[in-house]
């Protein structure tokens, strides 16, 4: 593994970071899959505007929420994962659609869930393509752990893409969580004007004691 050294940032200063640019520039080339047929090829992990990404992951991260960065010896960001509360098991099956009625009740319920500091969830976990293969992700997940415990923190939960990550978080030493399956639906789309899902993509829960 590259010499390494991690830093803990806040969700509210991601777009100030001096290394704010490859910081972003790292998780929209780690995150570009055109491979995976339910994406289409507009979509990207953050919008493309630096300052408008890293706030809205931010956002996304919560006031409580931070991120941690692996760095290279010379700075530069090689890898990334968020830590915020944990919003629950099915919240993915209930975030709301573009031009839903409902979109502002539910943001309000997400944001209320995601309070339980007894348990921690990942969000935006990406090694650069570059440096794969090194040990990062298993590092990173360490650090999660450590941190989740200092937070006093018991539950590390990860929520993600079953066609997207294989098998990665049951060897990071996840376990399934019964009753964490979720579906955003073909057709699903975030942002007006932006192409919906072009077929259902399927997500579980995996959980690890810290």
């Amino acid at each position: 593994m590259p010499p390494t050294r991690t830093e803990i940032h806040p969700s509210s200063s991601l777009p100030s970071l001096p290394f704010a640019p490859v910081l972003h520039s790292l998780i929209l080339t780690s995150y570009k899959r055109k491979d995976i047929q339910a994406f289409p090829p507009t979509w990207y992990r953050l919008a493309p505007d630096i300052t408008q990404g890293l706030a809205d992951l931010g956002h996304e991260l919560g006031p409580k929420g931070f991120l941690i960065v692996l760095l290279s010896e010379s700075g530069e960001p090689i890898a990334c994962a968020g830590l915020e509360p944990h919003r629950g098991l099915n919240w993915i099956s209930h975030v709301p659609k573009h031009g839903d009625s409902t979109n502002g009740a539910a943001s309000n319920q997400h944001l209320q869930a995601a309070t339980d500091t007894a348990g921690w969830e990942v969000c935006c976990f990406c090694v650069s393509p570059a440096h794969r293969g090194q040990g990062l992700a298993r590092t990173l997940v360490n650090v999660l752990c450590e941190q989740a415990k200092l937070r006093g923190g018991r539950d590390l939960y990860a929520n993600y893409s079953v066609v997207e990550t294989g098998n990665f978080w049951t060897r990071m030493g996840f376990a399934d969580v019964e009753g964490g399956e979720s579906v955003l639906k073909k057709g699903f789309t975030h942002t007006e004007g932006m192409e919906g899902l072009r077929e259902d993509l399927h997500f579980k829960v995996g959980v690890k004691l810290v």
